[in-house]
């Protein structure tokens, strides 16, 4: 359990705004009057080291934010909890269970079932392998804790970038209810409740529901249908979470919770950033009379480009359907000497997902939001642990296991205009510019009604994937005080791994499409040299005619893989309190993320150019990591200011890297990879009553050393000519920051005021895997705030809130637009939005 024991702020904003904000509220008051009643900052209690210890003692680099800064902050999940993070990133793709998220710099890459987080998150002791199944309202939030840099000695495997930890209110003894409800733009509506208290002598419980429904943050544009949504990025969802603990003895708790979460939302539409050479082939294909098209229509935006105008294109229904629910089990037993913990656990979560993956108002290619696009991950798991005190040594031992299955299903299918589409960006090809394409340049290709290469809703790839994965683990982790101030911590965890993976590759049509095109003359183009004005018709014709999904070498077959390993994690930190206010620590720890399979079809070669030869092998090896970091934690000014910070140096062997070409995913190793920087973060309990202040800044220079294998991947590559500006990894700002400002004042006996005030920094990074220059990212800061009245005992508040307040603009993902040769579409993130909240509770 976490517990903290004090409410109070943390910087979360520039030095500018909060000195300024500061100014403000200090305005007419003296701080030398008030220095006299200046509160004190107590503990924090974190159990980073899976022990209730003070921040200040814990030999590791660690922000825990509190209940009322996360409601502040307005963070109800782990997407919007960057926003009080520095070095912390999360993004979503495809859908909002495609959710990853990076502590400085490091992170998974790419939206791949197959591929498992480099940043655990565990929710009430519970570990989701997969940070997608954490995202969702979280109910009533008592702590968050981030720890940073690998924690795979106490948290196992898939956690060598850090741990979001994550902590919910138990119940309680004491009768309470509270509600809450917001109104904001977007026609935005939420509401949620909780109840809780005693049932009976030695058992409690606590219930809590909420709701949310908001219009899309996209405007679309149909097409030509058959999508009659005008708006996309929408919420729709409710989630129900309950805890029953019974307490039979001072020495015996056994806590069990539920819950249900469901979405039936319209996510994620995308938008153009960037054109390719053949953006006009789509546009002329919306006239066309064959395919339902009209005189003017419009299938893509046209440049100047403005993707912050939120108008994207999609004559595809986009649907998500996310149904999460699990129950665990948590026995803490004091036995004396010794503390038993044990914690049991089953999960499962679904999505069944629909896009226009071409994002245009043709009807290039279908995902329909069936059974045949969905993704379920079942997950049992266990751990146990002992822990206790025997003189110096705080020792600690356990055990974890867990079973997971994942199946994915994948279903993509030419659409009505995809003949027509891929015909007229060949003949583009040779095409002077200023004319249309000719879309039956191609010998023995008709390309339109009645004569179809490829079938629509048929012609493409309905695969389907089985991975199981059983995972068990021994660690321990021991602390001995050396002499007074000194101590030495040292931890070990092995743990085996075992995976299958059964895939399973179907073509409806048998690969007729590809193969009709190669068997038509067409088919000399692929001889001719590539000093021929036909040469590249022949290479798009043929390069997305038999693309992986309509490759017919792919259907019917299956295969089975599996992989065996076993890794020995470790750690070893030395501390010493120089004084009760002083410690400093250095430390060394290793981690890894397990290897595993390629869920996707991949040929021997990418690019729109690549192979036809499937590559069958779809394993890719572990990750692995060795840390090292030098830190201080501190309390100043007669314990009015706390300042921690450290140095850090993290080096990746075979980092896993996920990169999608416009035409399928392929997973590689790069080589080498380092994260290496320096953090701080402070917060000061100021001299005026009520004020304080909080902040923290990340340097992360997380650069790639050495690509190996992966290198051909990156830009400039077969997508691109441009050249990437930097081996900065994706996603790794050099510089994170956050600062608040937070503000409470009694107004007369029955009213208190409240105000908080914070922003987020990041400076410029690249948000494509490949590292194009087109899918940069730009500084940005975030700013959010909140007032409020409300009663002193907090019985009733009302408050106004905004976020993104100055409506900045800016990239969650650039990626390769598919079948849309060097063009780049991007999923955005979130725009300005703002509120009112009231909230009771007796």
């Amino acid at each position: 359990m976490t517990i903290r024991r004090l409410r109070h702020g943390r910087l979360r904003q520039d030095v500018v705004l909060v000195l300024a904000m500061s100014g403000a509220l200090v305005a007419g008051s003296s701080w030398a009057q008030q220095a006299a009643n200046q509160q004190v900052l107590t503990e924090i209690i974190v159990t980073a080291q899976k022990r209730e210890q003070n921040i200040q003692d814990v030999p590791i680099s660690v922000i825990a934010l509190s209940a009322q800064q996360l409601r502040d902050g307005g963070v109800t999940d782990i997407k919007n909890l960057q926003a009080l993070t520095p070095g912390l990133t999360v993004t979503s793709t495809t859908s909002e269970n495609v959710t990853t998220a990076r502590i400085r710099g490091i992170g998974t890459v790419g939206d791949n079932p197959g591929l498992e987080s480099s940043v655990g998150v565990v929710i009430d002791g519970v570990y989701r392998p997969r940070n997608g199944v954490g995202f969702g309202d979280l109910g009533e939030i008592e702590q968050i804790e981030i720890l940073e840099g690998p924690q795979g000695e106490l948290f196992g495997k898939n956690n060598d970038a850090g741990v979001i930890s994550i902590v919910t209110k138990r119940p309680s003894t004491t009768f309470g209810v509270t509600a809450e409800a917001t109104g904001g733009n977007y026609n935005d509506r939420e509401i949620n409740a909780s109840v809780t208290g005693p049932l009976g002598d030695i058992s409690a419980a606590r219930f809590y529901a909420g709701y949310q429904k908001r219009d899309g943050f996209l405007n679309i544009n149909t097409g030509l249908g058959p999508n009659t949504d005008n708006r996309t990025d929408n919420r729709n969802m409710y989630t129900m979470r309950g805890q029953y603990l019974v307490t039979p003895s001072d020495a015996v708790n056994f806590l069990v919770i539920a819950d249900y979460s469901k979405r039936n939302e319209s996510c994620c539409g995308a938008v153009q950033v960037a054109d390719g050479p053949f953006a006009g082939v789509a546009d002329a294909l919306a006239s066309v009379p064959a395919l339902g098209g009209r005189t003017g229509a419009v299938a893509e935006a046209s440049p100047p480009l403005s993707p912050f105008n939120r108008q994207a294109y999609a004559n595809y229904p986009i649907t998500q359907q996310i149904r999460d629910t699990g129950i665990s089990g948590e026995l803490d037993w004091d036995l004396g000497p010794a503390k038993l913990t044990s914690i049991t656990a089953w999960r499962d979560n679904t999505i069944i997902s629909g896009n226009d993956v071409d994002y245009t108002g043709i009807d290039i290619l279908q995902q329909p939001g069936t059974e045949g696009n969905q993704t379920d991950f079942k997950q049992a798991s266990e751990e146990i642990r002992l822990a206790g005190k025997s003189g110096p040594l705080d020792w600690l031992v356990g055990g974890f296991f867990s079973s997971e299955i994942l199946t994915s299903n994948t279903a993509i299918y030419a659409g009505n205009a995809w003949d027509l589409y891929i015909s007229g960006l060949a003949s583009a090809t040779a095409t002077p510019p200023g004319l249309p394409p000719n879309f039956l340049l191609i010998p023995g290709f008709t390309g339109q009604p009645p004569g179809r290469t490829f079938i629509p809703g048929v012609s493409g790839e309905a695969d389907f994937y089985h991975q199981t994965s059983k995972s068990y683990a021994f660690f321990t982790n021991e602390t001995y005080n050396i002499t007074q101030g000194l101590d030495l911590t040292a931890g070990l965890r092995y743990t085996s791994e075992k995976k299958t993976a059964d895939s399973n590759y179907v073509n409806p049509d048998g690969g007729s499409g590809c193969g009709r095109l190669l068997a038509s003359p067409g088919a000399a183009l692929l001889g001719l040299p590539p000093t021929s004005p036909l040469y590249n018709e022949g290479q798009f014709l043929f390069g997305y005619g038999c693309a992986t999904l309509f490759n017919p070498f792919f259907g019917g077959h299956s295969t089975s893989q599996s992989l065996s390993e076993g890794n020995v994690s470790g750690t070893v930190k030395l501390s010493y309190r120089f004084t009760d206010d002083l410690m400093t620590y250095v430390s060394w720890a290793n981690g890894y993320k397990a290897g595993g399979f390629n869920l996707a079809r991949t040929t021997s070669a990418t690019g729109p150019m690549g192979a036809l030869t499937p590559n069958f092998d779809t394993e890719f090896p572990r990750e692995t990591v060795q840390s090292y970091e030098v830190g201080i934690k501190s309390m100043l000014a007669n314990r009015t200011v706390r300042l921690n910070a450290s140095v850090f140096d993290q080096k990746y062997t075979n980092f896993q890297l996920n990169t999608y070409t416009g035409i399928q995913f392929v997973v590689s190793s790069i080589r080498k990879v380092e994260s290496k920087g320096a953090e701080f973060d402070t917060t000061w309990s100021t001299p005026l009553s009520g004020l304080s202040l909080s902040g923290g800044v990340t340097y992360a220079f997380t650069n790639i050393t050495d690509f190996g294998a992966s290198l051909p991947l990156f830009a400039p590559n077969l997508a691109t000519t441009l050249s990437r500006l930097n081996d900065r990894l994706s996603f790794a700002p050099l510089w994170s920051g956050v600062a608040a400002a937070t503000y409470t004042a009694p107004i007369s006996s029955s009213l208190e005021f409240h105000a908080n005030v914070n922003e987020k920094y990041n400076s410029s990074y690249n948000t494509g895997s490949d590292l194009d220059p087109r899918k940069l990212q730009g500084a940005y800061g975030l700013l959010n705030a909140r007032l409020g009245l409300g009663s002193p005992d907090g019985k009733w508040t009302v408050e106004i809130w905004g976020a993104n307040i100055a409506n900045k603009g800016y990239y969650q993902v650039g990626f390769d637009a598919p079948i849309q040769y060097n063009q780049i579409d991007a999923f955005l993130a979130d725009p300005r939005t703002f509120g009112i909240t009231a909230r009771t509770k007796f």
